[in-house]
This record gives structure tokens, C-alpha cells and sequence, in this order.
């Protein structure tokens, strides 16, 4: 793609300009360990708030070795830029399409949720209320050096219900919620799909998309914790009336246990995963112990599974417990809807239990809703995720974190409730 077809292609900054159809859409999912992608195709004119409203078709996808990703963060261009190039080039060639315009999410480092109290015209939430408090989650972020991914906003705890249900004619304040992401790490993505002349027309935060994918919108509403536990960064995301009060991407994942398991008998990398996949889990019960067909780099001594399975559970609980801390540290607890578990990190045997112990809540583990044309396991929850909000928000042309703007004479019940929807639900 030539530079002018490129700038010819940007388009608004807060539409959603999509090169090309209208009715196909690009996803791509950047992890540590793989580059997943989708196209799909959106076979419905339909637009719907619920998620299983639209008809959607993956009619290409890839899944290849990621390089160059280090903790949520992007520490080789050149590497990153390979593993995009060959998983958007072979999605596009199963689907028979030339892609230029991708969303894309991931569990990048520095991904946060700001919550702000923002004061409403006496008529409540009009549009140029909307308008103000976008403007100044903007500013706010471009002052910090982040970017404005997705904005929010809920009324509060019982004065949303009762907007939501009719109850209350207009309220004088809200709670807003912005979530952003580092202006670097922006650009990182940008210059790495550029290098492919792929034009990134929005970045989803991935701890969303998974729940998305994940949990229904009454989950959502009733208070739900979701945690995507991928290789290298744990993606957190807490739910109170349907929208993201805490979100979060935190620096540690599988990949952390394989090399304590690496380093403790000393193996090589690849040699402590496949042991932790094929052997591992949390359950350390001493009268279970067998000695595994594995030996210790420098013992000679066969691998007990006792061992193996105390530094998968150690190293675990660790995980669990940091995610609650910062939980508590922002003010928040496992809510009464309790947790769900996905990610690669999810499909430890025994993983539900501990961590339902130490959340001392009901905790399930998930894999996404199944697309027509992608049947995804648990590893693939953002990238469906992703393909689920994509499809929502292009045929309604607006950015993901720019909500319609309700209609000036709806009532203050509709609209915030429209925004609410619009956003998210």
C-alpha cells in the first residue's frame, strides 16, 4: 500500500473507517507465544446489542509462533513484524480477501481503567455532555502519555439501577470510566503492522475482548471478575453493572511457572513447558507421587511429580493472590457473581479449585463462544472476543470507545442506558 492510499484510508479519527467492504472485518490477537487472526464475514445487515445478534462468519484464520513479544510488551520489531506478516497472510488467503485494516487486542503492558466522577447538566446525560467528558478523557490521557482506548460510564451503585429501570428522571453526577494504554506502545503496534502496510484502525484492550467472549451480558451486569491467564501477561478485568470498573494487564503468566520448573530441575525451556503440560497441575498430594519419565539435568534423578506439581501450585497461588491484592488495592473484592478463568494458564488441571479457595468465591473455568467457521479453545478468547465487538461497532461506524450519542429528546433512563449498551453490553 502506497503512502497516500494510506492516508487516503485514515479517515475521521472517531469513525470507524474500514477500508474496502463494509461487511468484512480483520482481528489480530498478539500474545507472547502466538499471533492469532480472523477475518470475518458479517452476513447479516442486522445491528443488535446482544452479542448472538449478528450472524458472523469466520471465513479465514491463522494461528502462528509469536516472536518479539516480551510481557505484554513489544521488544522486537523486526521478530513481531514476521509472526503479523505470516498470520495476516495466511487468514487472507484462506478467506480470498486482500486485508488492509485490522482491530487489534492483546494483553499489553500498561493497560489500565481510570474511574472519574463526572457532573451532568441538569436535563442528565445530553450530548454535549458526552461530548465534554470525551474530550476531557482525551486530554486527561493525552497529558499522561496514554491513549483513550474505550470510555464508560455508570451512575453509580443503586442510582444506575434505577436509571437503567426508569426510576430516576436524571441524575447530577456519574461515574466515568477510561481505559488507556500507553502513547508508546501505540506506536510499537502501528510501526509493526505498518511494516506490513496494514493500517490498525483500533486497538481493543484484550482483557475486554476476553470477557466478551467468555461471559453474557447479565454476568456482566450482576458483578463478574474475568482473568485471561496467557503465557507471559495475565489479562484482569472486574465487572459492577455491566461495565469495567478495574481492568488491568499484569506481567506474569505460564510462561513464568515453565521457567521455575526449567530452573529447578534443570531442563531447557521447551523441555519444563512440555513437562508442565503433559505432567503439571496444582494438586500436590504427596501419597499421588510417581517419579516421571523426565530426569534432572544435573542429578540424573527422575522428576518426582510431587515436586513438579509444588512449584506449579507455589507459583500459581502466587498469580491468584496478586491479582486479589490488586483488586484490594484499587478498592474492589471478587464479586458475588464470582470468577471466570480462561487463557492457555485456565486449562491447568485443578486451577478452578485454588483459585476458588483463595477468592473464597465460586470460580468456573471458560472457553469463548464458538463462531461459525472457528471453534475456539481457551487460548482464543480474545481474538473472539475481538471478532464479537468488531462486528457490533463497525456497521454502527464509531470508534469502540466513542458511544452513540443519544438523541436529545429521549428520556435520561433510555439514553444512559443506550450509552451503557452501546459501549459494551
Amino acid at each position: 500500500m502506497t503512502d497516500e492510499r494510506r492516508q487516503a484510508s485514515r479517515g475521521p479519527s472517531r469513525l470507524w473507517p474500514f477500508k474496502g467492504r463494509d461487511d468484512i472485518i480483520t482481528v489480530v490477537d498478539l500474545g507472547a507465544q502466538k499471533v492469532a487472526c480472523a477475518v470475518v464475514l458479517l452476513s447479516s445487515p442486522r445491528f443488535g446489542f446482544d452479542v448472538g445478534s449478528r450472524n458472523i462468519r469466520v471465513i479465514g484464520s491463522s494461528i502462528v509462533r509469536s516472536s518479539g513479544i516480551t510481557g505484554g510488551r513489544i521488544a522486537n520489531l523486526a521478530a513481531i513484524e514476521t509472526s503479523i506478516r505470516r498470520a495476516v497472510g495466511q487468514a487472507e488467503t484462506q478467506a480470498g480477501v486482500t486485508v488492509e485494516d485490522v482491530l487489534v487486542t492483546g494483553q499489553f503492558a500498561g493497560l489500565i481503567a481510570e474511574v472519574f466522577e463526572a457532573k451532568l447538566g441538569h436535563a442528565g446525560l445530553g450530548r454535549e455532555d458526552v461530548e465534554a467528558i470525551s474530550a476531557a478523557a482525551d486530554e486527561h490521557c493525552a497529558r499522561t502519555q496514554r491513549k483513550l482506548l474505550h470510555l464508560f460510564t455508570s451512575s453509580g451503585e443503586a442510582g444506575a439501577e434505577a436509571a437503567l429501570a426508569g426510576h430516576a428522571p436524571w441524575a447530577a453526577e456519574t461515574d466515568v470510566i477510561a481505559i488507556s494504554m500507553p502513547i508508546r506502545v501505540q506506536r510499537q503496534l502501528e510501526t509493526s503492522f505498518g511494516k506490513s502496510l496494514l493500517n490498525v484502525r483500533s486497538v481493543l484492550a484484550g482483557p475486554l475482548a476476553s470477557a466478551l467472549s467468555v461471559t453474557n451480558a447479565l454476568e456482566r451486569m450482576s458483578g463478574v471478575l474475568v482473568i485471561d491467564m496467557g503465557a507471559q501477561a495475565t489479562g484482569v478485568a472486574l465487572f459492577h453493572h455491566g461495565v469495567p470498573m478495574f481492568l488491568e494487564s499484569l506481567n506474569f503468566g505460564g510462561q513464568t511457572v515453565s521457567e521455575e520448573i526449567a530452573q529447578a530441575f534443570s531442563l531447557r525451556k521447551f523441555e519444563a513447558e512440555r513437562l508442565k503440560v503433559r505432567y503439571g497441575s496444582v494438586y500436590d498430594n504427596l501419597q499421588a507421587d510417581i517419579d516421571l519419565p523426565v530426569q534432572n539435568g544435573d542429578t540424573g534423578e527422575p522428576v518426582s511429580k510431587f515436586s513438579l506439581n509444588r512449584i506449579i501450585r507455589s507459583r500459581a497461588s502466587e498469580h491468584l493472590k496478586a491479582v486479589n491484592e490488586r483488586l484490594k488495592g484499587a478498592g474492589y473484592s471478587v464479586p458475588n457473581g464470582g470468577a471466570v478463568l480462561t487463557g492457555g494458564g485456565s486449562l491447568l488441571p485443578g486451577i478452578r479449585e485454588l483459585a476458588s479457595h483463595l477468592f473464597a468465591a465460586e470460580v468456573r473455568t471458560a472457553r469463548p463462544m464458538t463462531l461459525n467457521g472457528l471453534n475456539a479453545g481457551n487460548v482464543l478468547s480474545a481474538l473472539v472476543g475481538g471478532c464479537l465487538y468488531a462486528s457490533r461497532h463497525q456497521s454502527a461506524g464509531e470508534m469502540p470507545y466513542a458511544p452513540e450519542l443519544p438523541s436529545q429528546d429521549s428520556s435520561y433512563a433510555s439514553r444512559i442506558g443506550q450509552w451503557l449498551r452501546t459501549s459494551f453490553l
